[in-house]
């Protein structure tokens, strides 16, 4: 439903409920009697509420009152608080002159002269005494509209926020994935030439690859296991590329089947490991993956062969980009460092809430 449609509704069934109530209030005691809906009295007052609150709401909205910190609005908001409840006691004190016959015999209804007060006298102090009564209602209808007001509005900054996250986290996925693409197609370029039945295989282990991406595209999040898998098929192409140079070992404790991770994280740090790390060395080296959830937390390590010029730093966009998703997706939850752990090893490290 419309949001305008919902404030009608809520205004109607509002003042409907609030005055029907009020009529009740009689001197013989209180009553729910029927005899209620017959009165014009009683639509009278249910529009009168209805137009002179859409008045103050239509103030509030010009002056974006509902945006801003209570006590900064309230000197403002209290004038109109009671600019409303003057309005609606005028209203209904027009009515009550018009259904007594005119002024003078509404003026002389019941009050006469009383401790040296004039009839106009009193019916100042009782216009004053209503007012002070109303201003205290329409407080009232105030605390609630600010309340569902505030309320709507950080239920859209929430969705706001959420449709940004994921803009940016879709963002980072496209981005990630053609750079392991172009690293890829790149080791499996120089094999073409040199060995064209390792570059087959190499093609094979991109496909399995590139289908264990496309299944994951749409999620935010998937299963250890399955990143596993993808990281093993990368792996095997760059084996096929480097050949003895490259030694891969790997340490997974148990883990169990429903802890997930972002997809494409795993992969990015090893390519990252073996972009700046193995491949820079004439020898080669080792890639070392360890996972196992500790307590409250899954950790992920991945160990290789290198060092790093600025401890604490990585470089590239795969290492700001996992920063970055993490960030989004964990909030402060997450963990992720990088840094020499020796002469000639460099880890990073990721920490992600257990299963």
């Amino acid at each position: 439903m419309k949001l305008q449609y919902r404030y009608w509704i809520s205004q109607l069934l509002g003042w409907a409920i609030f005055t029907y109530l009020w009529s009740n209030l009689r001197i013989d005691g209180f009553g729910l009697r029927s005899d209620v809906f017959v009165d014009y009295d009683y639509y009278f007052h249910i529009a009168n509420g209805i137009f002179c609150t859409h008045l103050l709401h239509l103030f509030i909205r010009k002056q974006g009152l509902e945006r801003m910190r209570f006590g900064g609005v309230f000197p403002k908001l209290w004038l109109a608080v009671i600019g409303t409840s003057i309005l609606l006691v005028v209203n209904m004190g027009i009515l009550s002159v018009w259904e007594a016959g005119g002024w003078k015999s509404f003026s002389s209804n019941g009050l006469k002269e009383r401790d040296g007060l004039s009839a106009n006298a009193q019916l100042i102090i009782v216009f004053i005494l209503i007012i002070f009564v109303w201003h205290l209602l329409v407080w009232l209808w105030v605390a609630i509209y600010f309340a569902l007001a505030q309320g709507r509005i950080k239920r859209q900054e929430l969705e706001s926020e959420n449709r940004l996250k994921q803009a940016e986290l879709d963002n980072l996925k496209t981005r990630l994935n053609p750079h392991f693409l172009f690293n890829s197609l790149s080791s499996i370029r120089s094999l073409i030439a040199e060995n064209p039945e390792r570059a087959q295989r190499a093609v094979g282990e991109l496909a399995e690859v590139l289908r264990s991406a496309m299944l994951s595209e749409r999620q935010q999040l998937i299963a250890f296991d399955k990143e596993l898998e993808v990281v093993k098929h990368y792996l095997a192409i760059e084996k096929i590329r480097f050949e003895e140079r490259l030694l891969i070992e790997y340490t997974i404790g148990p883990i169990p089947e429903k802890q997930t991770m972002p997809p494409m994280l795993l992969q990015t740090l090893v390519e990252n490991a073996i972009k700046h790390g193995v491949s820079k060395r004439s020898s080669g080296g080792t890639i070392h993956i360890s996972a196992a959830t500790k307590g409250n937390h899954f950790i992920i390590q991945v160990d290789n062969t290198g060092q790093l010029t600025e401890p604490g730093s990585g470089d590239g966009f795969g290492i700001s980009g996992t920063l970055k998703r993490l960030a989004l997706l964990y909030g402060e939850k997450a963990t992720f460092r990088i840094a020499n752990i020796s002469d000639t090893t460099v880890r990073a490290t990721v920490k992600l809430p257990a299963a």
